[in-house]
Parts: structure tokens; C-alpha cells; sequence
């Protein structure tokens, strides 16, 4: 990723920049003609001692070009004050009248209305992710959220692969993932989550140290491509490191020996959550030392606990005997009706109210 950006407040840094965008191209020549017509309103005011709707008329007719008469007989100070506005003011409205037509006709006008219109949307977004790159795993993690409703804006500054996420029309800010600023545009402040799946990662580390920087209480998952490279993104702040190699690798060896086993976990993860999904419950103090079978799980909710991690260690199919201790994370299975009644088993003290994943976006 390249160290400029096109966005500040989704606009370039120098004047010189922001000539190249048609919008405040027009923007800047409107205001001159405004400016003109404010010019010559007031001068044929003090000078002629016109009224008010002669002086706009005049001056009207004058940048317009319209060849009408004058309104009254003008004085010597009248024709040369009319000369001068003459001569910037037809120059000015051919200025206006071409780049409206740019704005509006041209490839570059209508990105910039693109750019306008992605600012605005992005600026709404809140509890959204921010997927740091666009290439094969950026791709495949923005068509996830797509097809589960949730909120989330890319952040890239390869050409190609951001005209591959305009073309897929998915919310974008082209620019460097390693500035503030950039990540503040792509509201970082408001978001749940950051994903780092840049081309290498050298970048990937940079990208968590400045969104670490900004939010200490998000949530960064980063793509790692060599083992090495996994401690020191952990030390960068990330809380999850993925080394998609690795990960690969294992599932296509379980995959040749429990096929079925492979094609469940796929089939879940790409299932409507509407239908069946996961979800993390944490056990309350309430629960420190009861026995995981008292509780009676499935015959009360009809949801399966498939594993409880306790630490960094994860305690799978649980037996009966096992003792629960608090901030023990229940991953269970189960419909949206069956996970509604595990929160207050989970909670007895204090019965939440949870949005489960697919909830959390509508």
C-alpha cells in the first residue's frame, strides 16, 4: 500500500489535488459567479444609483450574454465597470457551465459523486467491521458479510483491487491502512472490528500497532503469512492471529480423512443464522463449581454445548461431573429461540436480554 490517500474528509490534502475533482471544481466556480453577480449588483447600485432589481437585472443579462438592452442609459464609470464584468463574468459562466456538464457527464465527475455518496454511507455506519485489504481473503471475508447483512468497509490502495470493490459495489476508502486518518474515515471510533489481510506481514503489524493506537478495546484479527511472524503481531495488540497456510494445510488433511466432518463445519458457516448459528456465553459467578450436567442444558433449551474454553485451553463434548468456574466461555449450537433460553441458565442472577450475530446488524 502506497503512503498517499485520496481521501481527507474524502478530499486530497493540497489546493493543487482539488482542482482534480470536478465537484469542487463546480463548487469553485459557482462561488465566483456568485461572486460576480454580487459584484455587479453592487456596482451598478453605487454607480448608477439604480434600484436593487435593475442592478441584478443588469448584471444578470451582462454575465449571461443574452444580448438584451440596457436597462437605463449607463454613464462612462457605467460602460467601464460593464466592460470589466464582461470580461471575467462570460469567461466564468462558460467555466461553471462546462464543468456542471463534466460533474455530471464525465468518468471523473461521476466518481467523485461516487466518492461523495461512499462518504456519507460509511459516516452512518456504526458496529461495522473494517477489512484491510481486498485481495483473494479480503474478498472472501467482505462476501461473508454480504451474505449475513453485516456492516463493514474496506480499506485499500492498490488501484486494481479498489476498482475490484467499486466494481462489487462494496463500501471503500482507497489509502493506506498504517494512517490515523484513514482508519478514522473508515470509523474506527464506532466499528466492533478490524481484520488485517494486507499483501504481507511487515504491513499487517503496522496496520495493528495504528488501529491499536486509535482503539484499545477493538477487536483485531490479522492474517499471518509465516509462523515467525505470529508472536510479533500478538505483541503488536492484535487479539487474534490467523495463519491461513497453516489453517489451510490442517483442513485439507482432515477433509482427505473425515470428509463429512469438514463439510458440516462448511455448511454451518455458510447456513442462514436465522436458522442455526453459534454463539459464546460466558458463566456467571453464579455457576463457580456447579457440576456442568446439573444444569441440564440441552433438555431445558434444546441447545448443544459443544465445547467450553476455560483460559486458552478448550474442554470439548464436557462431561456431566465438570465443574464450571466463572468467565468459563460456553460455545453452543443451537436456533435463535433454543440460544435466547441459555442466557438466563448462563446468568441466573441477572437474566439478559442477547442479540445474537445475525441480530446485531439489522
Amino acid at each position: 500500500m502506497s503512503q498517499s490517500f485520496e481521501f481527507r474528509g474524502f478530499g486530497p490534502r493540497r489546493l493543487t489535488d482539488k482542482l482534480s475533482f470536478p465537484l469542487f471544481r463546480l463548487r469553485l466556480a459557482v462561488s465566483a459567479f456568485t461572486s460576480l453577480l454580487v459584484i455587479g449588483t453592487c456596482g451598478y447600485h453605487l454607480i448608477e444609483r439604480w434600484s436593487f432589481l435593475d442592478s441584478v437585472f443588469m448584471t444578470v443579462i451582462t454575465l449571461a450574454a443574452v444580448g438584451f438592452g440596457e436597462v437605463h442609459r449607463l454613464d462612462d464609470n457605467g460602460k467601464i465597470f460593464t466592460i470589466f464584468l464582461i470580461m471575467f463574468g462570460v469567461g466564468i459562466a462558460a467555466w461553471a457551465l462546462f464543468t456542471m456538464v463534466e460533474v455530471f457527464v464525465s468518468e471523473a465527475g461521476i466518481r467523485d459523486l461516487e466518492r461523495r455518496r461512499m462518504r456519507r454511507l460509511i459516516s452512518s455506519m456504526k458496529n461495522h467491521y473494517i477489512v484491510c485489504g481486498y485481495g483473494r481473503i479480503g474478498r472472501s471475508i467482505v462476501k461473508g458479510y454480504v451474505r449475513n447483512n453485516v456492516p463493514h468497509v474496506v480499506v485499500e490502495s492498490d488501484p486494481e483491487r479498489v476498482e475490484a470493490a467499486r466494481a462489487d459495489s462494496v463500501p471503500y476508502i482507497e489509502g493506506d491502512a498504517t494512517s490515523d486518518e484513514v482508519l478514522e474515515l473508515a470509523g474506527i471510533a464506532s466499528a466492533t472490528g478490524l481484520i488485517a489481510v494486507t499483501p504481507n506481514d511487515a504491513l499487517n503489524t503496522f496496520v495493528v500497532l495504528t488501529a491499536r493506537g486509535l482503539r484499545e478495546d477493538l477487536m483485531i484479527v490479522v492474517r499471518a503469512d509465516s509462523q515467525a511472524a505470529i508472536p510479533k503481531l500478538y505483541r503488536a495488540g492484535a487479539n487474534k492471529v490467523v495463519s491461513h497456510h497453516a489453517l489451510g494445510g490442517w483442513w485439507m488433511a482432515v477433509t482427505a480423512i473425515n470428509p463429512a466432518v469438514t463439510d458440516f463445519m462448511e455448511g454451518l458457516s455458510l447456513a442462514d443464522q436465522r436458522i442455526n448459528s453459534m454463539f459464546e456465553f460466558v458463566a456467571s459467578e453464579a455457576l463457580n463449581g456447579v457440576p456442568f450436567g446439573s444444569l441440564e442444558f440441552k433438555s431445558k433449551t434444546g441447545a448443544l454445548v459443544l465445547a467450553i474454553r476455560r483460559g486458552g485451553e478448550f474442554i470439548a463434548n464436557p462431561q456431566d461431573t465438570f465443574p464450571l468456574v466463572t468467565g468459563d466461555a460456553l460455545i453452543v449450537l443451537g436456533s435463535p429461540a433454543q440460544l435466547r433460553k441459555m442466557a438466563p441458565l448462563c446468568n441466573p442472577g441477572a437474566p439478559m436480554t442477547i442479540k445474537l450475530p445475525f441480530e446485531l446488524f439489522e
